[in-house]
């Protein structure tokens, strides 16, 4: 199995959110540092539209086989990882 690049993994993303009417998706945590290694997990964050699509999306329809931990930002985070997504988010989509 050929490996998919990451901004096509990406791509694949956005285009779930545009599909779902998401209105912001947001990757952080390793991949948005910098720091990940090759089999690193994916961390999204996102808001609006149709959660439960969206997230299913991801689990069952992306093109990678890369663990994905996805956070909807219209539920109640912690201080904690809210301080993570704004220190070290990266904007993957915003619905204009």
């Amino acid at each position: 199995m050929a490996v998919i690049p990451i901004e096509q993994v990406y791509d694949q993303i956005r285009e779930f959110a545009r599909a779902r009417n998401v209105r912001r998706v947001v990757l952080f945590g390793s991949r948005a540092r910098g720091a990940n290694l090759p089999k690193s997990d994916i961390d999204l964050a996102f808001s609006g539209g149709d959660a439960e699509g969206f997230e299913e999306d991801i689990q069952e329809r992306l093109w990678s086989l890369l663990k994905v931990d996805i956070i909807n930002l219209d539920e109640p985070i912690s201080s904690e990882l809210q301080h993570e997504i704004d220190r070290d988010g990266r904007v993957l989509y915003e619905a204009l």
